[in-house]
């Protein structure tokens, strides 16, 4: 057996040098959990700071000298760079002294080695000691005459240069007997799993050397706000140190597989031997064969051992599963376990009987690999941008990327961004947020450009044939409400359908290309469309080309159920006046039953006694006014009440409003409509003007319908944090309104109700070529809410003509109003968030107007008074 031996190394410098202090204890940690570990060779550090111990009446050297020696060092790192430092009794320095020592003992004894850093640094001018560093050029001279230094240029390279003369110091006195062939086989191994990893992070085909290190949380319970997933968030260093059985849970596509390849890669760099085997490629019966196997492939481990055998591809739900750990438990007793568990989409199991009869002898711990953060998704934006010619900045860029996989309704995952990412590129300076028809249209033919099968040799098929059967097979998915299938099923029914057609397609590649791109996802012996915005983009896709499926789908209202059916299908050609004609019917039909049952005065308006600096008394009498149009209203009973009783549990009962107003109103239903009116006219560029008004004017009649049951629930809503009405519930986000006193609380959430309505419904309705329409749109409304609220949006959205929109409008409104105090907030919360110099002038500009009239009574205040506003509140 090997004894490891242990070579101690002393760290001399200057004050000057801490960072390349810190850097010298970092390289020696890693190495001795890698490479010197391999090689049976450990460092130790001694360094003054921490391994010397303090005394009073001696000379600070002296006693350092003391420790020094009863250290016996095996490795001197000097280090300087501007500073020389105090001299010493016996030299000009305390490095200078300690140096010598080492030069003087290696003299005597051959050691120790001697290792010398002389590195460059910019330092500012008025701090530069110009005397300290001419001492430090003359030792450098002495030095060079000695031949014992290295020159360095920043951390980094000292960094480099550090370990790889400690490297070399490790193979040299490795007491192994061919140290330089394990060396040789410690890299071909680390090469192989370096090449693996990066085999994981392709994706469709390229290789995109982007690795965004994963959130991995402790905590089951997802925060709506991604930032908060870095709460509970274990390390990879964690988890390679540990020595628990682990269970990692992940949807599909999250990136288990390249995590588990990380693990592994950095297991090996840590010392550590983590054997890595796919269980969808296995059976119980051949696995621990395989995994032997697997082990076989590294010619060497850390004194032949195992630390983990990481196990990708579990899915507890697959027949089997339990069945092949059972077995690889019972072989491997003493090795812990890292499994990769692909959770399914709540799918009933499909375990056999045997499987349900296994119970493992080992607990596992449970860990959640999250989505990102957005900070994460910007370094992954960063980071593209730089390999790709990208045609906007990172921060439009960013921000165009988040709201697709919001609107896509799909996880923040390193895959799904890439993928938007990789589309955008191809489409170039067409690609906004908007029209995600043209985005999935180029996701698709990336696939489908990209996709090789290896016996593939017929020409690959059109992909407008493959869109065309996918879509009737969609349509056979949505006409009998299952949407899971066998892959017979598949085959057969569009095999009949090209038939039926006279199209010859080549169905078994379209199958594969569907599965390997994780467009259809597998759950035991079953298929579905693993996000569901394929299923309708493919619904679109049918109704552009199927008269009889398209009046299926606007008589049974489906888009109510599906915004995005409307969405994808307007967005076929920027055309589709038959769906523009059917919402605004629709929308005016829900908009009157609405009206009709819940019968609140369509002019209500609170805002209009409500003063610039608001008081509660205001409120007051504001409340007592919309109380008595509650009671006056068609409102349900069960929210009546809660008027007169604030103190009644809202959450006891509320099952039973939602199952009541469900049946009586439509409210729900008209909020869906919004949604799907705004996407339809926002990809409706070439449809009539006239109409694109309408449907526009319909739309800011359903805005004004939220408000006006937003304003009436405000109460509620500040007392109980949560209103449900008509299978729509209304949640406070409480740390927004963060008030003790209640009828504070309750007038803050009133004021809040236009802000709130433009920031629910912005996303879907506005794009850059919709600013002309809602800037006329905004100046012709007449209802002041609905008024206000488009005039919020230009604020925050800023199309070309913004700024003289919104400049007459605050002309409009009087000295005291609230609408005049909103949108200066809002001018200066964007005020906040803009750094373009050009863009904050005039956002200024027009909020400092807004005050300037508050303050001097004056209709359109002049630039002097602006001015004298800015110099007062700058």
């Amino acid at each position: 057996m090997v004894t490891r031996r242990f070579f101690k190394c002393f760290i001399s410098s200057p004050g000057d040098c801490q960072i390349e202090r810190d850097i010298c204890e970092n390289v020696i940690q890693e190495l001795n959990t890698g490479l010197a570990k391999h090689l049976d060779v450990n460092f130790e550090t001694f360094m003054w700071e921490y391994d010397v111990l303090p005394d009073m009446g001696r000379n600070g050297q002296e006693i350092i000298d003391e420790y020094i020696i009863k250290s016996n060092y095996d490795i001197f790192i000097g280090i300087m760079k501007n500073r020389y430092g105090q001299p010493t009794k016996k030299a000009g320095s305390g490095t200078e002294h300690e140096l010598n020592d080492a030069l003087k003992r290696k003299n005597e004894k051959n050691e120790p080695r001697v290792l010398f850093f002389f590195g460059k640094e910019n330092v500012d001018p008025d701090l530069f000691d110009h005397e300290q560093y001419d001492k430090v050029k003359k030792f450098k001279k002495e030095a060079q005459e000695k031949g014992i230094y290295v020159n360095y240029e920043g951390d980094q390279n000292f960094e480099q240069l550090l370990k790889k003369k400690l490297e070399l110091f490790i193979q040299e006195k490795s007491p192994q007997e061919r140290a330089d062939e394990t060396l040789k086989k410690i890299d071909l191994i680390q090469e192989r799993l370096e090449l693996e990893f990066d085999e994981s992070l392709k994706t469709y085909n390229n290789f995109i050397p982007i690795w965004i290190e994963p959130i991995i949380s402790k905590a089951n319970k997802i925060s709506k706000n991604p930032s908060k997933n870095l709460e509970n968030r274990i390390n990879i260093e964690e988890l390679i140190e540990s020595t628990k059985n682990i269970i990692i849970k992940a949807p599909s596509e999250f990136g288990l597989t390249s995590l588990a390849h990380y693990l592994k890669l950095e297991a090996w760099k840590n010392g550590k031997t983590f054997i890595y085997l796919d269980a969808k490629f296995s059976k119980s019966h051949k696995i621990i064969r395989e995994i032997n196997e697997a082990i076989a492939a590294y010619p060497i481990t850390i004194g032949n051992k195992i630390d983990y055998l990481v196990i990708d591809s579990i899915q507890f739900e697959e027949s089997g599963t339990m069945k092949l750990l059972k077995t690889i438990i019972e072989f491997f007793t003493e090795i812990p376990l890292i499994i990769l568990n692909t959770t399914g989409n709540n799918l009933l199991p499909s375990k056999d009987e045997e499987d349900e009869k296994i119970v493992l002898s080992r607990k596992f711990e449970e860990y959640f690999l999250l989505a990102l953060p957005q900070s994460e998704i910007r370094k992954l934006v960063c980071h593209y941008s730089l390999s790709k010619t990208m045609e906007h900045d990172n921060d439009s860029l960013l921000d165009k990327i988040t709201k697709d996989l919001e609107i896509l309704n799909i996880h923040r995952t390193v895959k799904n961004c890439l993928t938007i990412l990789k589309a955008s590129s191809k489409i170039g300076s067409e690609h906004n947020s908007i029209n995600r028809t043209k985005l999935l249209d180029t996701i698709l033919n990336i696939i489908f450009e990209e996709y090789e099968l290896p016996t593939y040799k017929a020409q690959k098929p059109d992909i407008k044939d493959c869109t065309f059967v996918l879509g009737y097979f969609v349509e056979l998915l949505i006409t009998n409400d299952n949407y899971e299938f066998k892959e017979e099923f598949f085959k057969v029914e569009i095999r009949k359908f090209c038939e039926d057609n006279y199209s010859d397609l080549d169905i078994n590649y379209l199958f594969q290309v569907l599965v390997d791109n994780t467009i259809l996802s597998r759950k035991g012996n079953s298929f579905h469309f693993k996000s569901t915005y394929w299923i309708f983009y493919f619904i679109a896709h049918r109704m552009n080309l199927d008269e009889d499926f398209k009046t299926f789908i606007f008589t049974n209202k489906k888009y109510i159920d599906y915004p995005e059916i409307i969405e994808f299908y307007t967005g076929t050609d920027r055309n589709k006046i038959d769906a523009i004609e059917v919402l605004i019917d629709d929308i005016k039909d829900t908009i009157g039953l609405v009206r009709e049952k819940v019968n609140i005065e369509n002019n209500i308006n609170p805002y209009a006694a409500i003063a610039w600096n608001p008081k509660i008394e205001d409120f007051e009498k504001e409340e007592l006014e919309i109380s008595k149009k509650v009671i006056a209203s068609g409102l349900p009973n069960e929210l009546k009440d809660k008027y007169a009783d604030k103190n009644y549990d809202q959450i006891k009962p509320y099952s039973q409003v939602i199952g009541t107003v469900m049946r009586e109103y439509s409210f729900s239903v008209l909020m869906r409509q919004i949604t799907a009116s705004s996407r339809a006219l926002r990809n409706s560029d070439f449809v009539k003007p006239e109409k694109k008004i309408e449907l526009l004017n319909q739309i800011g009649e359903a805005w004004n319908e939220v408000s006006k049951l937003l304003i009436i629930l405000s109460p509620i809503l500040a007392d109980k944090g949560m209103v449900a009405y008509d299978g729509t519930a209304f949640i406070l986000k409480e740390e927004d309104f963060n008030f003790e006193n209640p009828d504070e609380k309750s007038f803050a959430v009133l004021l809040s109700v236009p802000k709130n309505v433009v920031d629910y419904f912005k996303d879907d309705l506005y794009s850059a070529k919709m600013g002309p329409l809602i800037c006329a749109k905004a100046q012709s409304e007449k209802n002041p809410i609905v008024k206000h609220e488009f005039m919020r949006l230009i604020v925050f959205e800023r199309p070309k003509i913004w700024y003289d929109v919104i400049d007459k409008y605050l002309i409009s409104l009087n000295k005291n109003s609230f609408f005049l105090s909103d949108i200066a907030e809002a001018l200066e919360t964007q005020l906040e968030i803009n750094i373009e110099s050009e863009e904050r002038r005039k956002i200024g500009n027009l909020m400092y107007k807004c005050k300037a009239k508050h303050i001097f009574n004056q209709v359109n205040p002049n630039p002097g008074l602006i001015n004298k506003v800015r110099k007062a509140n700058p």
